[in-house]
């Protein structure tokens, strides 16, 4: 079905109605939309990412043209990128280490004995691990500028 459609502005356009006053099915109505000044919006095709955009219309004599208008560009897009999945994996991290904290605290009023072999203790076992997250937290690299 073709949407018909009346330029506004640059950014805005008013579709076509249903009905219109007693008439029923006005949409569907190709010449009296097209003598009421409606035309036909030949649509673009949406990019399938998360860039940033925004939509623009531009007309002819014969159709109204959606048109996407990037509001980033594609080096602001992958810094973008790079700053959502560094705060991602810097709160998975942190939340890792909550963790830990909290069966830290448990094993220091519960002591006991993780690995009778070595003598490890939950303590130190948990200790080692928020170590080595602190570590990896330490070593990620922030590749945004």
């Amino acid at each position: 079905m073709i949407e018909f459609v009346k330029m506004l502005s640059e950014t805005l356009i008013d579709h076509a109605p249903v009905n219109k006053g007693s008439i029923i099915n006005y949409n569907l109505d190709e010449e009296a939309l097209k003598a009421d000044g409606y035309k036909p919006l030949i649509k673009a095709e949406y990019p399938n990412n998360s860039r940033l955009y925004r939509l623009k219309y531009r007309e002819d004599e014969l159709f109204v043209y959606e048109i996407i208008d990037y509001l980033e560009t594609e080096d602001s897009f992958n810094t973008r990128i790079a700053e959502e999945d560094y705060e991602l994996e810097c709160d998975r991290i942190i939340s890792l280490i909550n963790d830990f904290d909290l069966k830290r605290i448990r094993a220091m009023c519960e002591p006991a004995i993780k690995n009778a072999e070595t003598g490890e203790t939950w303590l130190d076992f948990y200790n080692s691990k928020i170590v080595a997250l602190r570590n990896e937290l330490k070593g990620l690299k922030k590749d945004v500028k």
